[in-house]
């Protein structure tokens, strides 16, 4: 019994630190923002890459609306886990690791009642806003860029945010407008917030069309060719150079 009891006090730790999102969707998603990939850019919390970079974050915190109906993490320490873990991936498609450290605070993600008007999970939301709202219908289905669909989307998240939850509470307007994103993200649009229309138009995480899974693949060849196949390339002419010179050696000492 002891034993048992030691090792589930071994555990709660990891539970706590683990993070309940998964950001392998920033290397299968269609996004990409040169900034982010440009060691001259400028670091600054008000960059474009920053924008990106807290855009992809917000995907991570809408499939985690979806699934656990809490708009974000439950304390700090895995708020911290998550940064870390979103920093991975990131550096795994090259993205230098001091942007999310730039762009992201770990405090800001944790859920509060002080966050925006007492919103915390989808029943505060209910409770407040109410459950049928101009973004149930018009970020419900399609937002393709060429059409109506995501400015109808668009103008109904800046609707409910303006005249709805900054009425309540004026100090809150950039945190409220992530709540607001996370739901029509998160809760009403029935392809997920990981399909490309909610990317694009809610997150706009729409640039030059990349598909971050082919740039990882670009991304680990490249390391292929520049510390296996360039150094063998360089060892064969090197090689092939050496034979050449004790050939012609050997032949002038024949002649």
């Amino acid at each position: 019994m002891h034993i048992v009891f030691i090792f589930s006090l071994s555990m709660v730790p990891l539970m706590i630190l683990a993070c309940p999102i998964n950001f392998g969707y920033v290397r299968n998603i269609t996004w990409y923002d040169p900034t982010c990939f440009n060691a001259s850019s400028i670091v600054s919390n008000e960059s474009k890459c920053c924008h990106t970079i807290k855009s992809l974050f917000s995907l991570g915190l809408a499939r985690h609306l979806n699934v656990s109906s809490m708009f974000l993490l439950p304390d700090n320490h895995t708020s911290v886990s998550c940064l870390k873990d979103f920093q991975v991936e990131l550096g795994s498609l090259e993205v230098p690791t001091h942007w999310v450290s730039t762009c992201l605070d770990a405090e800001y993600f944790v859920s509060s009642p002080s966050f925006c008007d007492r919103i915390e999970s989808l029943d505060d939301w209910f409770r407040i806003v109410g459950k049928k709202t101009s973004i149930n219908y018009y970020c419900k289905d399609n937002l393709n860029l060429s059409d109506y669909h995501c400015r109808n989307c668009l103008t109904a998240i800046k609707l409910i945010h303006q005249n709805g939850l900054m009425l309540i509470d004026h100090s809150k307007g950039e945190s409220c407008l992530l709540l607001t994103q996370l739901y029509a993200a998160g809760s009403v649009n029935v392809h997920g917030p990981e399909s490309k229309d909610v990317a694009s138009c809610i997150f706009q995480l729409n640039g030059p069309i990349v598909n971050m899974h082919y740039h990882s693949f670009l991304t680990k060849h490249k390391y292929v060719c520049r510390y296996v196949i360039l150094p063998s390339a360089l060892l064969l002419v090197l090689g092939a150079w050496i034979s050449f010179r004790d050939w012609v050696i050997r032949k002038c000492k024949i002649m």
